[in-house]
């Protein structure tokens, strides 16, 4: 069984001034909330169940919105985040809900308008039986319109998979991708999946911190990457960077 996780604590700084008080995952794109969006993926995959990891602040809002919208075939429960530490802190939120099943990660505010993007991801996973995380190529003259995340370094498998080698660290919260000197980088995104022992993975990193600091999911990356334990998968086609205004922007222009 795999659990489908919905992290949706954040708080959504960088595009407070277009949601103006909406949390950020019901901003709608081409009539279609973000979250439903999501849900939707999850459903055209196979999965059957959803957890949806949130703040307290936006329970009802969210409550409300599932009652009226969610997909039928899928099973869907909310649990609260108390505090917004971290995406990695969001993961573990999850756990007594998914117990031992795998866990797909699914970001809201990154958007794919071409299938579900994290069918793919799931399959390396199955034919693999590594961590599996998705992987898209910015190209430096878009880089504006995402926000910041690490470069990935990858070396080509046979089976058209990809071993990511290693992850940089994010960029400042505020930022955007920095492709570097090239034309184009690879980068991780918000599609990943993981075995059960993920959440024992990130409680360790998480026993490696001062008390109170934010658990992101790039150190658990980065680890399973050292460790020759990460598959990477290119994306089809493009994403949507919509927890920033220039990439919710785009959106908006090229789906609606």
């Amino acid at each position: 069984m795999v659990t489908a996780v919905i992290p949706c604590g954040g708080q959504g700084t960088r595009i407070a001034a277009v949601a103006r008080g909406l949390p950020k995952e019901l901003l709608p794109v081409a009539g279609t909330p973000l979250l439903e969006w999501t849900l939707r993926e999850a459903a055209a995959a196979g999965l059957e169940r959803a957890v949806i990891v949130t703040s307290p602040e936006k329970t009802a809002a969210f409550d409300a919105h599932l009652t009226a919208r969610a997909p039928d075939r899928l099973t869907v429960a909310v649990v609260l985040q108390p505090q917004p530490l971290g995406l990695g802190d969001a993961i573990t939120c999850a756990r007594p809900a998914a117990g031992q099943d795998d866990v797909a990660v699914l970001l809201p505010d990154n958007l794919f308008a071409r299938g579900p993007a994290i069918l793919p991801v799931l399959e390396a996973r199955r034919r693999t039986g590594r961590a599996a995380v998705l992987l898209a190529e910015i190209r430096a003259r878009d880089a504006a319109t995402k926000g910041a995340t690490g470069r990935v370094r990858c070396r080509a498998r046979p089976d058209g998979l990809l071993d990511v080698l290693d992850l940089a660290d994010k960029g400042a919260r505020d930022g955007r991708f920095d492709a570097g000197d090239a034309p184009s980088a690879l980068t991780a995104i918000g599609r990943m999946a993981f075995g059960p022992d993920i959440f024992d993975l990130l409680e360790d990193i998480r026993g490696t911190q001062p008390a109170g600091a934010e658990l992101d999911d790039v150190p658990a990356l980065q680890r399973l990457a050292r460790g020759g334990r990460l598959v990477g998968v290119l994306a089809a086609g493009p994403f949507y960077d919509v927890g920033v205004p220039e990439g919710y922007a785009d959106a908006l222009a090229r789906l609606t």
